[in-house]
């Protein structure tokens, strides 16, 4: 009984997700609708504690990854992409990447010479 109310709730919280996360967006709205729709119902007869524990584990992670990494952009008047991002949305840092030095030649090397 207890799993049932976990599946029941992740169901939920991936929907609720899904409406946060593609606000507007109607066809990334109905294919997210029905991907979860599909996969619940594809797995509705599981009856394997461990495999169901397993696959809730997969349906809290993907809940989580959606509200994270997945921003919408949308292109303005200007011409420029502007990102929705939400309080959920991770935000790293972004280093630059170290520069590299080109490589040295040995002394005496006259591959690079000219003759």
């Amino acid at each position: 009984m207890m799993r049932s109310k976990q599946v029941l709730s992740l169901f939920k919280s991936l929907h609720r997700t899904r409406q946060t996360v593609f606000q507007g967006d109607e066809p990334a709205l109905n294919a997210a609708r029905k991907r979860i729709n599909e996969e619940f119902a594809k797995n509705r007869q599981e009856t394997d504690p461990e495999e169901i524990k397993q696959m809730i584990k997969v349906g809290e992670d993907v809940n989580m990854l959606m509200r994270k990494t997945i921003v919408q952009a949308k292109l303005n008047e200007a011409g420029r992409y502007q990102v929705r991002i939400t309080e959920d949305t991770l935000r790293e840092e972004n280093s630059p990447l170290p520069r590299r030095n080109p490589p040295k030649t040995p002394k005496g090397d006259q591959s690079t010479k000219t003759r």
